[in-house]
């Protein structure tokens, strides 16, 4: 139940919500113009997601080892 919660409250974070325009502008510029190659675009979307993963993860890990609520000030 509480992995329920949890992945609720990251469908509400901005941190999430930003780094999934992140990861689908690289590809909608490709589509809109000829100027960003495919491959380009795809290793642009990847690291946007590599970053996210990464840096929830070491979110979660403090989190962890501290016990604690971890609340982020910017999306009080």
């Amino acid at each position: 139940d509480s992995l329920v919660v949890s992945m609720s409250d990251k469908f509400k974070s901005r941190k999430f919500w930003l780094a999934l325009v992140g990861a689908l502008l690289p590809i909608v510029a490709q589509a809109l113009t000829s100027d960003v190659a495919v491959a380009e675009a795809v290793t642009l979307s990847v690291g946007v997601l590599v970053a996210y993963i990464f840096g929830q993860g070491y979110v979660d890990g403090k989190l962890a080892e501290s016990g604690e609520q971890l609340v982020d000030s910017a999306e009080q």
